[in-house]
């Protein structure tokens, strides 16, 4: 068998179960865990597009996840737009503001960035705030309007459960798997990480860093304000606290463990970390503390000393070990 056909039949094989994990598990609460799961792929997936493969330290993510939220909820709030199109519009919303970000990044980098960035998520969390008449403030919007119905011919499909939502997510995190994917194999996705790796050296040979800086910020943009408009639809909620700086640290920790830099890190490390947080809220019940930061921040300091490739990085040794072993 070739290796091409093995690929496929593993991608086929993988989307099969995926696409039965709602027909076996029943239980709304763990379903809820799993939307939630593939919102944050996509977001870790966005991150790791701009910092692992470009090299751009930007700490202030959460602030296109909380944008693309943003727009998609008033949009069908108060001018009555199909969620579905206000899903694309917040990721476009927040594309605008990711060109606009991309600016600063054309001088800056390392530390300057990521506290330019940080800033930039600060304000805009801060205009949530006390832009009162727009966000009811730090009441936030409540009642966003669910995902309008699906009709082919006499099949109708409603978005009343988690359920239905799940297929919606993974439908979501597949297309930003696949453009990423071909984002990063094409001539674009080599000359970032030529930039990420040596930006003199790609400057000396023509490439122009500027542009490619802009697009990137761009496209990662696009994505998490993808991601938030999916959150706004099915957690009904959009509070100034999407902005906040500790859900650029969860995507942060999310893309670390599980291997940044390459496609499958963001994916294992979205949903491992967010199955933890779950699980840790027992704990937190018990011990009255809000352990989970405490938790994340060893975890990533503990990936950073230990293994600098994350999860990714244990699975391909272990597998080598055992082809090795035969």
């Amino acid at each position: 068998m070739s290796v091409r056909l093995r690929k496929l039949l593993l991608w086929a094989v993988s989307l099969a179960v995926l696409i039965a994990v709602p027909f076996v598990v029943e239980d709304r609460y763990y379903m809820h865990i799993l939307v939630m799961a593939g919102i944050f792929t996509i977001l870790t997936l966005s991150w790791n597009l701009l910092a692992g493969y470009t090299g751009q330290l930007n700490l202030g993510h959460a602030a296109f996840y909380g944008i693309g939220a943003y727009t998609s909820a008033i949009l069908a709030m108060q001018t009555g737009l199909s969620p579905w199109l206000g899903l694309f519009a917040g990721g476009l919303m927040a594309a605008a503001f990711g060109f606009l970000l991309g600016f600063p990044a054309l001088r800056l980098s390392g530390p300057y960035l990521a506290i330019t960035t940080i800033g930039f998520a600060e304000i805009l969390r801060l205009v949530a705030m006390n832009w009162v008449d727009l966000t009811r403030g730090s009441l936030g919007l409540s009642g966003v309007p669910m995902l309008t119905p699906i009709h082919i011919g006499s099949w109708r499909m409603q978005f009343y459960f988690e359920r239905d939502y799940y297929f919606v997510v993974l439908a979501g995190v597949l297309f930003t798997l696949f453009c990423i994917r071909r984002l990063i194999g094409s001539e674009f996705g080599v000359t970032l990480q030529a930039m990420r790796d040596d930006e003199a050296g790609a400057q000396s040979v023509g490439i122009n860093p500027s542009s490619y800086k802009l697009a990137v910020f761009t496209i990662s943009a696009f994505f998490a304000g993808f991601a938030g408009g999916l959150f706004a639809h099915f957690a009904r909620l959009v509070s100034p606290e999407l902005l906040a700086l500790h859900n650029t640290f969860d995507i942060l920790t999310m893309a670390m463990i599980g291997g940044l830099g390459t496609i499958a890190g963001p994916i294992l490390g979205a949903v491992s970390l967010t199955f933890l947080s779950e699980a840790l809220r027992s704990l937190e019940d018990v011990l009255k503390l809000d352990i989970r930061l405490i938790i994340y921040g060893l975890l990533l300091i503990l990936t950073i000393l230990f293994m600098r490739e994350g999860l990714v990085g244990v699975i391909k040794s272990a597998w080598d070990r055992m082809k090795g072993g035969r």
